[in-house]
Formats: C-alpha cells, sequence, structure tokens
C-alpha cells in the first residue's frame, strides 16, 4: 500500500484502499498511493468514499445529506487479508441540471491487515459559494510493514528486505475556483515519518546510509485542478486534470529536502450506454534527498495491477492506463484493464528500456444503485508476477 495523498480524494473514492493503493497514497503516491498522499508516504493507492447508507436525514431539495457505516474487506499482494471501518457523511443532493456534482464530504476510517499493518485516516472536502471556494484536509497514521528491493528498475528479487514505515501527518489544500471548472490553490502538509526494523546489511539499510531515515516532514505548494467529471463517485463522461508542485527545504522545518512534481490526466469516454473507456497518464518526478517511502513506487491497486506497490522505485514514475468498463446485467459489470510504465533516475534517463506491462480483468458489482459506486473485484498479471484486489470504487 501506498500511502499519499490524491487531489481527488484517495479515501473518499477508495476507502483508502487499505489494499494498496494508491494512497492512502501518498500516489498523490505518498500516504495514499501513488498515486497517493504529498508530504509523506500514504498509498496509492491505491476514488469517493464507498459507502452504503445505511439512514438519511430530510432536508431542502438543494441539500440532502446521507451518512454511512460500513465494515470493509480488502484484499492485495501488498497486505493480504484487510480488516476495517468507516463511517462517512456526505451531501447527496440530486445532480445539478447543469455542470458536474460538488458534494460535500467528511470520513474517518480505521483498518488493519493480517500483516500487521495498521492506518489511521480522518478527510474533509468542502465546498461553498457555489463552489467557488474548495477545501480539503486529511489526517493520517500509518504503521505499515513492507518491503524493498533497491532504487532502479531492474533489482533483483532476491534483493527483497523487510522494514516498517511509519507515519503521521496532516495536508491541507485551499483552492479558488478561477474559472469554468478550473481551481488553483496553495497545499500545506506537515507531519513525521521514520524507517524501521531495519536489517543491517540489506536493501534498506544501503538506501537509509545515504538518506536520513526518519525525521520531521514539510511542504509547501501549490495546485491546479480542472474537473468536469459527472459524477467523481462513478465518471462515465468528463475529464480530471491536476497538477502539483511541493517543496520541502530542512531549512524550513523538515528533516528533508526534496521537491515533488506531480501531473494526473483521467478522460472518461461514454461508448454508447453500456460501456465507458476510463484513461489515465501519470507522471511524478521526486529529485533530492528523498524518505524511502517518497521515492514513486511502480505497481499497486490502481496503476499496474499485477505488480506489487513499490517492487520498482526511483525518482521519476510514468505510467499509463486504460479501463473498460462495460454493464452486464442488473448490477453486474465487467472491466478488462492494461497499461504500461516505468520508473528512472532521471527526466533525462527516459528510455523504453525494461518497460514495464499489465493488464487484467475485473468483475463490478453496484452497492449504490443511484451512483456508480462499485465493489470491485481484479484479477491482474505482469512479467514477473499477479494479484488479485478486492477492494471499493474504481482504480482510477
Amino acid at each position: 500500500m501506498h500511502r499519499r495523498w490524491h487531489a481527488d480524494r484517495p479515501l473518499l473514492r477508495a476507502v483508502v484502499a487499505i489494499a494498496a493503493g494508491t494512497a492512502l497514497g501518498v500516489s498523490r503516491a505518498a500516504w495514499a498511493g501513488d498515486g497517493a498522499p504529498a508530504v509523506g508516504p500514504v498509498a496509492p493507492a491505491p476514488a469517493h468514499l464507498p459507502v452504503v447508507p445505511l439512514a438519511a436525514s430530510p432536508g431542502p431539495p438543494a441539500r440532502r445529506w446521507d451518512w454511512g457505516l460500513l465494515p470493509i474487506v480488502t484484499y492485495a499482494p501488498e497486505t493480504s487479508l484487510g480488516l476495517g471501518g468507516v463511517i462517512v457523511a456526505f451531501d447527496d443532493a440530486p445532480a445539478p441540471a447543469a455542470g458536474p456534482r460538488r458534494d460535500d464530504e467528511v470520513a474517518l476510517f480505521l483498518g488493519a491487515t493480517l500483516r500487521k499493518q495498521f492506518v489511521v485516516n480522518g478527510e474533509m472536502l468542502k465546498y461553498w459559494r457555489d463552489a467557488r471556494y474548495r477545501l480539503t484536509e486529511e489526517a493520517t497514521a500509518v504503521r505499515f510493514p513492507n518491503y524493498f528491493w533497491g532504487v532502479g528498475n531492474d533489482t533483483p528479487e532476491h534483493a527483497q528486505d523487510l522494514y516498517t514505515q511509519g507515519m503521521f501527518g496532516s495536508r491541507t489544500a485551499f483552492s479558488v475556483r478561477a474559472m469554468e471548472e478550473v481551481y488553483v490553490g496553495a497545499v500545506l502538509a506537515a507531519g513525521s515519518y521514520r524507517t524501521g526494523s531495519v536489517t543491517p546489511g540489506g536493501a534498506v539499510a544501503a538506501y537509509v546510509t545515504g538518506h536520513p531515515d526518519g525525521g520531521a516532514l514539510a511542504s509547501l505548494g501549490a495546485m491546479i485542478l480542472r474537473d468536469t467529471r459527472d459524477d467523481a463517485m462513478g465518471p462515465r463522461s468528463g475529464s480530471l486534470s491536476t497538477l502539483t508542485v511541493l517543496l520541502s527545504d530542512r531549512r524550513v522545518a523538515s528533516g528533508f529536502t526534496y521537491q515533488q512534481y506531480e501531473l494526473d490526466q483521467r478522460n472518461y469516454l461514454p461508448l454508447g450506454r453500456r460501456t465507458v473507456l476510463a484513461l489515465e497518464a501519470y507522471g511524478r518526478a521526486v529529485p533530492g534527498d528523498v524518505p524511502l517511502d517518497e521515492l514513486p513506487a511502480l505497481g499497486g491497486a490502481a496503476r499496474l495491477r499485477g505488480y506489487y506497490q513499490g517492487r520498482f522505485r526511483d525518482h521519476v514514475y510514468l505510467v499509463g492506463q486504460f479501463e473498460a468498463r462495460i454493464h452486464l446485467f442488473s448490477r453486474f459489470s465487467v472491466a478488462p484493464f492494461g497499461g504500461v510504465g516505468n520508473v528512472f533516475p532521471t527526466l533525462r534517463a527516459i528510455s523504453t528500456t525494461h518497460t514495464k506491462v499489465a493488464g487484467g480483468v475485473g468483475l463490478r458489482f453496484s452497492l449504490k444503485k443511484e451512483r456508480d459506486l462499485n465493489l470491485r473485484l481484479d484479477l491482474a498479471k505482469s512479467a514477473i508476477s499477479s494479484g488479485v484486489y478486492v477492494n471499493i470504487g474504481e482504480a482510477f
């Protein structure tokens, strides 16, 4: 599981996918998948919060709050079986006649896995003044035993090394709608990170010899986001474009000096009444003195399913993927998917050597008939491994 923050709300869109994903993060791969979480590693991780509404409170037509308390069972190669629970409240008012949905949300997630991985995550998303202003807040605490094979896109399997990531922190982003559906704003993140249970002579020990094994996390940056999706919970049309830049400096409260540049482009194309083609192009560059879990991590439940998340890590990560979501009957759908990508030491080193390819097929069951909120079972295969993923919400 990669713990990272994502501009499109990882926990609220994929239940923090304790099964790797993106993010927790940090996808944006910090706490939430490479996706994720991103001052600190969370997740890629690893989509809107998976929830089956249990009660609803009446209100005026323009605002209808719903809430849910839901136990969660997940599975992924990075976590094995995961158990948890989430409580969420969200604005479930009918979609506007024109323009995309803008739902306020607040959620708390607690989870654990059979590999003694634990996460507590709280998130909030708030719009006001007719969605002119947008505020997001996330707070996360993680204890996550994981594997590291070293840096590079050709690290050998025998280099596998077990360690434990410990992290807690928060991330706040405030943005203003500059024009149409374009938001521009600032991001502030702070917390603490530590690499523990390090085996002498292993890949982790070699990495932390030249980099701090822990310290304060503090980042300040900017973001620009354009969101024209008809429904962020289960988009059938529109697109999501995000560009985020975060800077950390030891001279300004941080234990690390590095930069994070992330670009994510997602498009959703309706192909008739029964099929949606989802496309994503993603890139992340993290130069500098980078915490181990903040190194871009290839694979996981959100991108290049079939590769263990973090099997290959380096300072630059590029990936493209597709998924065809085809409605079969009743609440069932099928979703073939595939992707290609790789990690590199620098932008200048980008090449087609050691390119990684993965793909598979998924089965979907709709949990909320009025919205496209799905229980997801994905079977994926790559050249060196395979994966089974059980989660709530789409991969992207």
